[in-house]
């Protein structure tokens, strides 16, 4: 007991040494994390003691953190005026999860007056994961916040927000149907892409008006059109600065549709689908050439890649989770990110992930991005492909359509697709399925569906009776609901509907509906193998609910999802924002999207070399609508001057898209040639591995202003027996333009033969050093574009130059074995329809150009085999 005393003694000091040891420990930890590079390939975050950080790519690329800030209750607080302040310097973390392993660190953040509070209001983290040269950078809300329902173009967050001074340049995926908006350009200045933008090209409010109407002036910008011609859709006349008033009393503020985003081209269809009697639009929220090249808000937020002139150091950067509540905003030269600022509150412990990855070139960094993505849901990127019409030739109604929204003379919609049905079997043309768009379901007045059934004067005999006469299986279209539906307990449905008061759009909030809907449409002999959601940003942005409640958005999209996986159905997405896209990611039955606006003949809706890239990137296919395969087809509805003078092209885009490939022709209308250079006798599709998109020579021409593209040129491949057939499609050109293979996808020294489409007999070699030369095209159909196909040299000298008449001449599909090992003679082993006719052709050892057009057994299959000399046999 004498000793008391001093063990007393011991034990404090003991204490005080274990209290010290945790707090040097911390000390250390926190050193450490302030003062290392996180990330060692290639990819580098560096955390600072104020809370600020540093991004470095290769050393090429710097992104300089901004504020960090947040919304707390209705309050903005910031790291810039110390309203928000760190609690403690960053804590370095590592560990490993779903990503893999990574190091990084993690910074807490108080709003109150004390920066030793107990639990901090927000938590910022970054890891780096050298295995994916990736860098996830996460949110956390500890406490929530409520009080916030703000513009749904804001956000309620900065985390992480960039600068930068680096020369990069800049593509901004945004916009509607699959960032059909995507902007390119460098960082602090205006967009150099797109050059110019027509009236018919940009966006805006559009209203239309069905009934009575009178033309008044407007006060807010508008511009009337009312119906110059008969039939649906009509012609035009244009009045500017007057509005459609649709009332007696000089004001009106009921449309029978309207929607922001929308081009005139949109606008007119709209107004068809209505039967309008006027309608009008005005630009005010067009955007301009000298807009800024990065998006923000609902339809703006997308993946910005930042790329070196060279193109050998790259980064994208997007959202990583929460994809239908995750915005960006881009001001002051600033990009941060947050959550949507139209949500009325965010739970406590929600966080919100942002993802930066590193990679080189252009489609090379978005394939690495949507690696990352792919990866944290499991989801396939090649899964699209198991879809029918991914495989199959289909046949489309949809806007566009000769048969949209109109009928051969006096008969029902049911007896002219009996019409098409048999005049494309006497052409031979082998439609799998039949795309049904809108005209076929009960609607409501504010053009939102109330019944998706099919209407007995469209289809007397109902749907099963249909399918079974044509043999066809249905992609069935649908889009965003009718506050009078039936289906919804608020009108005496059994099915849970969301309904905002004073919205005509509502939005189903039940599992059970969506589980009915789909399977009714499965069973019973009727035979829809894909659901198209159309409508999807109009939903969105109209049904408060959807952005105002943090989950809404996530649980619709889910339960479709659920829905559709749960009856082997798949989704097909239309009018979708980038961010729908992204979430698809999380839905395992979306297979592809609309990659651009809807079909008119004579349009440049063919264009998607650049919406491909965000399509393929994160695993589906993109979709271009369908299309005409003749330049007239008489007694359209669309009026009498209606043309499609490239319907080549067209054909040439679907079929290299690795989406739908369905026209749309009349009865006696179709180029049946056309329309069989997509597939095989049976209507098996003849593809690509992958979506042909623009070269990263596009971007940098527009991004810097600089190099010898000027125009456009997209390239793909189809992978045989380990040989790569690459195909090259120019639709537009202003200047000759010398390829080089290694821009799409080969080895310096891969030899290779140029084949011009239709001109097999005169390949060039090119490869290992020597450049296809691209040269301007003119003309119409025919000749205003370029196809160039790229056949390997094989073993033995050997180059197999394909089928001659097919877009994709040497396709996997087809071709099920190439054997050049003798030096003597080649083989192949060739699948089609029952005894289909095949033509093939070679290039023999020596230079000579063959063919021979060969008959398929009575099972599709046969083989070829060539000689040195050139003789050909066939076999079954």
């Amino acid at each position: 007991r004498a000793h008391a005393p001093n063990e007393a003694s011991n034990h404090v000091n003991s204490i005080f040494s274990m209290k010290y040891l945790v707090l040097l420990a911390v000390c250390i930890s926190a050193v450490a994390a302030r003062s290392v590079d996180f990330g060692d390939s290639g990819l580098a975050v560096t955390p600072k003691d104020d809370g600020s950080y540093v991004v470095t790519a290769n050393g090429a690329i710097v992104l300089d953190s901004a504020e960090t800030w947040v919304t707390l209750n209705g309050k903005r607080v910031s790291s810039s005026d110390g309203s928000l302040k760190l609690t403690g310097p960053p804590q370095k973390t590592s560990g490993t999860d779903k990503g893999g392993s990574y190091t990084g660190f993690s910074m807490s953040w108080s709003a109150g007056t004390s920066v030793h509070q107990a639990s901090p209001d927000f938590t910022t983290s970054v890891k780096v994961y050298d295995g994916t040269k990736s860098a996830v950078f996460t949110q956390t809300w500890n406490t929530g916040s409520s009080g916030a329902n703000q513009s749904m173009d804001e956000t309620l967050s900065g985390f992480p927000s960039f600068t930068t001074s680096s020369d990069v340049g800049v593509v901004s995926f945004q916009g509607d149907m699959t960032g059909s908006g995507t902007k390119i350009g460098s960082w602090d200045k205006p967009a150099t892409y797109p050059r110019a933008m027509s009236t018919r090209a940009a966006t805006g409010h559009c209203r239309v008006t069905v009934g009575s109407f009178s033309l008044s002036k407007s006060s807010a910008g508008y511009d009337a059109f009312t119906v110059a011609s008969g039939g649906k859709p009509r012609t035009y006349t244009e009045t500017k600065g007057d509005y459609c008033d649709c009332t007696e009393h000089g004001s009106c503020n009921k449309w029978v549709f309207e929607e922001t985003g929308y081009t005139l081209e949109q606008c007119e269809a709209a107004c068809d689908k209505f039967n309008c009697s006027c309608f009008d639009i005005d630009f005010h929220d067009a955007p301009k050439p000298a807009s800024s090249v990065i998006g923000e808000g609902v339809s703006g937020s997308g993946p910005v890649v930042l790329f070196t002139q060279d193109l050998t150091t790259s980064v994208v950067l997007s959202s990583h989770n929460h994809f239908m509540v995750a915005s960006q905003s881009f001001k002051n030269n600033t990009l941060s990110y947050g959550p949507i600022a139209s949500v009325t509150s965010v739970p406590s412990g929600y966080s919100l992930e942002t993802v930066i990855v590193l990679s080189s070139g252009i489609t090379t960094a978005m394939d690495a991005w949507g690696d990352v993505l792919l990866a944290r849901t499991g989801k396939v990127r090649d899964s699209y492909k198991r879809d029918y019409a991914m495989q199959n030739l289909g046949y489309s109604t949809d806007n566009g359509a000769y048969y949209y929204y109109q009928t051969e003379p006096n008969k029902t919609y049911e007896q002219t697709l009996y019409d098409v049905k048999d005049y494309a079997d006497a052409q031979g043309i082998p439609y799998k399925y039949v795309l049904l768009d809108s005209w076929w379901y009960y609607k409501g007045p504010s053009g939102g569906v109330t019944v998706w059934d099919a209407r007995p004067d469209v289809f007397p005999d109902g749907l099963a009776a249909f399918y079974k006469r044509t043999g066809w299986t249905g992609q069935l279209h649908n889009r965003y609901w009718d506050n009078e539906t039936p289906y919804a307990t608020q009108n005496g449905g059994q099915y849970t509907f969301h309904m905002d008061p004073g919205s005509k759009k509502v939005c189903p909030n039940d599992q059970t509906f969506w589980n009915d809907l789909i399977y009714n449409k499965t069973i019973n002999g009727q035979k829809m193998f894909m659901y198209e959601q159309d409508w999807l940003d109009t939903e969105f942005d109209g049904v408060p609910w959807l952005t105002q409640d943090i989950t809404a958005a996530e649980t619709w999209l889910t339960q479709m999802n659920n829905g559709c996986t749960k009856y082997n159905v798949t989704i097909q997405m239309c009018m979708s924002h980038v961010r729908h896209i992204l979430y698809s990611t999380e839905m395992p039955a979306v297979t592809n999207a609309r990659a651009s606006g809807d079909y008119h003949p004579g349009s440049g809706q063919w264009d998607i070399g650049i919406t491909s890239i965000l399509a393929h990137a994160i695993g589906i296919a993109p979709s271009k609508d369908n299309y005409w395969s003749t330049p007239v087809q008489k007694g359209t509805h669309y009026g009498p001057s209606t043309r499609e003078p490239r319907n080549e092209l067209q054909a040439a885009v679907l079929t290299l898209s690795t989406g739908p490939v369905a026209p749309s022709d009349m009865v006696g209308g179709s180029n049946a040639s056309i329309i069989l250079a997509a597939c095989d006798s049976t209507g098996r599709l003849l593809r690509p591995d992958r979506p042909a998109v623009e070269i990263d020579a596009f971007f940098v021409s527009n991004a810097f202003e600089t190099g010898a593209l000027v125009g456009k040129v997209w390239a793909t491949y189809a992978t045989v027996a380990g040989a790569k057939y690459g195909y090259v499609l120019v639709p537009e050109l202003e200047q000759a333009y010398d390829l080089s293979t290694t821009e799409v996808g080969y080895s310096s020294d891969t030899k290779l033969i140029a084949v011009e489409k239709a001109e097999w007999e005169s390949g060039t070699e090119v490869g290992d050093g020597k450049a296809v030369t691209l040269t301007p095209a003119s003309g119409e159909g025919v000749s205003d574009y370029h196809f160039v196909t790229l056949s390997p040299v094989l073993d033995n000298n050997w180059v197999l130059l394909g089928e001659p008449t097919k877009w994709v001449s040497v396709s996997p599909q087809r071709f099920t074995s190439v054997d050049v090992s003798s030096a003597d003679h080649a083989s192949v082993g060739l699948s089609g329809g029952a005894n289909e006719k095949v033509t093939v052709a070679w290039q023999t050892p020596t230079g000579t150009a063959v063919s021979k057009t060969c008959m398929l057994s009575s099972q599709g299959t046969g083989s070829m085999e060539v000689t040195s000399a050139g003789a050909i046999t066939c076999s079954t």
